[in-house]
């Protein structure tokens, strides 16, 4: 089971606004967990595992794979933009050069 697919379990065609209602949260809060925005704590994890009939420690590895692809992205993102930083500037140098010409011909 995805992390996806626990959210449409624990949701259960209820609506986000009854749900963080029923489990005491900001319906922003379940929103975003519900959008990927951010990722449950333990007592909220708690509360979908008990909703959804999944073992608690069933979602936690869920939860914990969810981490581990997220982190796995960022790095990925991270390698890209440290590959790119010299290129983007030596980019901004260049800009910067010709916005100080542009400035001083039109002075």
């Amino acid at each position: 089971m995805t992390y996806s697919e626990l959210i449409v379990k624990a949701l259960n065609g209820r609506s986000v606004n009854s749900m963080a209602k029923q489990w005491g949260l900001a319906q922003t809060t379940l929103q975003d967990h519900v959008t990927g925005k951010s990722i449950p704590d333990f007592c909220t994890a708690r509360l979908m595992a008990l909703e959804a009939g999944v073992d608690t420690a069933e979602v936690f590895n869920i939860l914990a794979d969810e981490v581990a692809r997220r982190k796995n992205r960022s790095e990925k993102i991270s390698a890209v933009i440290h590959k790119l930083s010299p290129s983007f500037n030596t980019l901004l140098r260049m800009a910067n050069a010709c916005w100080v010409r542009v400035q001083r011909v039109a002075q």
